[in-house]
């Protein structure tokens, strides 16, 4: 029985990886041929068992490129969301398809994925309250730590709203306290010295670091929600990036 991941950028060759590891058969799918793992383009996947969706989410056709997938692997037990995507999003592939479609955001640091994902217990999300146990047991055996969530839209929001957005909130007040030092003139560092035992005793006084936010998540995935409020962390982020230069 194979696991087809169909995407192989950075989460999907992290989740081919941790999947190889544990010895499941796994087929990389790819539109670049060179990242495709034991797969070619005339390949018949033998025995196809769950497809694991890791296309990037922003994709205009993310939902149509994974429905074109499932008549092409014949007696799929499920199909798992690992993509970052706009909340219902997996609500209208299972709409679409008779196999049943869950949700698993990952998390991690990118330059430590693979432990990462060792590490954090894996959410998986269904809409269905009674889920195959088969598929449940075979998916607690590929990732040994998980934890169900009782619809996707709950997971789609959890990555964006409690991981990339939250992060870059915290990120925006560093950068907020460290223009009013500058201002000021006063040590950024000295003054956050004030919430080390604070935090050490409560831990709600976090110091961030007060950068400019790059990357392909916090900002990025701001563009997957429809809520004008969460648009202050790409505003206060452009603020701080015209200060800095």
């Amino acid at each position: 029985m194979s696991d087809i991941i169909l995407g192989m950028g950075e989460v999907g060759e992290t989740l081919f990886g941790l999947l190889d590891e544990r010895n499941f058969d796994c087929v990389g799918i790819d539109i670049e041929s060179a990242k495709c793992k034991n797969y070619s383009e005339n390949d018949t996947i033998k025995n196809p068992e769950y497809l694991h969706v890791c296309l990037p989410g922003e994709l205009t056709d993310f939902v149509e490129i994974t429905i074109s997938w499932i008549p092409k692997l014949n007696d799929l037990k499920a199909i798992i969301i690992h993509s970052t995507v706009r909340p219902g999003t997996t609500k209208k592939i299972q709409e679409k398809s008779n196999v049943p479609v869950l949700f698993s955001p990952v998390r991690g640091v990118h330059r430590r994925f693979l432990d990462d994902i060792k590490k954090y217990t894996k959410f998986i999300a269904s809409d269905d309250n009674e889920i195959n146990p088969e598929i449940k047991s075979d998916l607690e055996k590929r990732f040994q730590k998980v934890d169900w969530m009782s619809t996707t839209k709950t997971g789609e929001l959890a990555k964006i709203l409690v991981d990339t957005s939250y992060y870059g909130w915290l990120i925006n007040y560093a950068q907020i306290t460290k223009m009013i030092c500058e201002k000021e003139g006063i040590d950024f560092d000295e003054m956050w010295k004030f919430a080390d035992e604070i935090h050490e005793t409560l831990g709600n006084r976090p110091k961030m670091y007060p950068g400019v936010i790059g990357g392909h998540c916090v900002i990025p995935n701001l563009n997957l929600i429809e809520y004008e409020n969460l648009d202050v962390i790409k505003k206060i982020n452009e603020m701080f990036e015209k200060f800095k230069k």
